[in-house]
């Protein structure tokens, strides 16, 4: 072995040893928030009178079903919005592979830091002939609208919350503090979407000596965003309105989860529906925690909020776990495609490696 050769695999042994630390590292962090939410749970439940066993045998499984029923919707709506935006780039896919391609890259999600795993759906979508950089440029775009619309649903859950449940001077003041921030941030990126002057002015702030060394990447991140934003301006209102129809179905998909579990936010069954459909992208901002798609995170958030309505802590866990699972097991659909492409990849790769072998005498 030369010595660039071995300086090579040391580099590359050094990497896989970071990566195998940051995913101990965020395993651990998810396990001690699951830990401490148990404990807190299990602390308060006494006082409440609420076991997890009159949870579970109480469930309404017809909500439960319904609540399965709003999340193949949103998926479907997903594949068609993926598919109106390759259209405009001249490329057709079949619906079928397309929703397959869908729920392996949501499957992705669900096990990985950030939900960053959902990046992987060009891979998935390869068996259809899509070129992974316009597939990329397709999502990233996708993305960036569903961002805008979370700060919007996020914004909208601080304000509604203050309405209507008792709140903390200390809880007010974060809240006013969070709305302005997220209010901020959506306003920003709205603005890179359509302006250059408006990136520049970001870089130069970003990029100051005493900012660069907390923001780190932050500037080629946002750069990344506006690039693919502009190259799907054109189907912007296209996205939007089949975005906001997920957003609709996720509120029905929670409602109907609470109705299984007997959560009734507000005697008037319109109001509940719309806690749970602006309460969903506010908890769900949690999913971008250190740990596989924000795991323990998004489900002490909703347990949080789901008590300042009255709910037992019990039941909100017994919620955020279903919230939890419900996602898991209906993208475990994807399994077939990420098998598919595993093993596409695996072949592909395997005859790069033969052809390049020398040929023996």
């Amino acid at each position: 072995m030369t010595t660039s050769e071995a300086f090579r695999e040391q580099k590359k042994n050094k990497r896989s040893q970071r990566k195998a630390t940051r995913i101990v590292l965020q395993v651990g962090i998810m396990i001690a928030l699951f830990a401490a939410l148990f404990y807190y749970v299990f602390a308060t439940s006494s006082s409440e009178g609420v076991t997890f066993i009159d949870v579970l045998t109480n469930i309404k499984m017809e909500y439960l079903l319904l609540a399965f029923l709003s999340y193949l919707a949103i998926n479907v709506l997903f594949t068609i919005r993926l598919q109106r935006v390759l259209r405009r780039e001249g490329i057709k896919t079949s619906f079928t592979k397309t929703l397959l391609a869908q729920y392996a890259g949501m499957l992705t999600s669900d096990v990985t830091p950030a939900r960053s795993g959902y990046i992987l759906t060009p891979v998935y979508l390869r068996d259809q002939g899509v070129p992974a950089p316009v597939s990329l440029s397709g999502i990233l775009g996708i993305q960036s609208v569903e961002f805008l619309i979370k700060v919007l649903g996020g914004t909208l859950a601080l304000i509604f919350l203050v309405q209507m449940v008792p709140l903390t001077q200390e809880i007010l003041i974060l809240a006013i503090l969070g709305v302005s921030l997220m209010l901020i941030g959506g306003i920003v990126l709205a603005a890179m979407s359509w302006s250059q002057r408006v990136i520049g002015i970001v870089q130069k702030i970003t990029n100051h000596k005493l900012l660069k060394r907390f923001t780190g990447g932050l500037m080629d991140k946002l750069e990344e965003y506006a690039v693919n934003a502009k190259k799907t301006r054109k189907a912007f209102p296209e996205i939007l309105s089949l975005s906001f129809a997920c957003w609709i179905f996720k509120g029905l998909e929670w409602f109907f989860l609470g109705l299984a579990l007997g959560i009734i936010l507000n005697p008037n069954f319109a109001v509940a529906w719309l806690a749970f459909f602006l309460i969903h992208p506010l908890v769900t901002a949690l999913g971008f925690a250190p740990t596989p798609a924000g795991m323990g995170a998004q489900e002490w958030g909703i347990v949080i909020v789901l008590q300042l309505f009255g709910i037992a802590s019990v039941t909100a866990l017994s919620f955020a776990l279903l919230a939890r699972g419900l996602l898991v097991i209906e993208d475990l659909i994807g399994v077939p495609q990420i098998v598919k492409t595993s093993s596409i990849l695996f072949t592909k790769k395997k005859n790069q490696t033969n052809a390049k072998m020398p040929v023996q005498d």
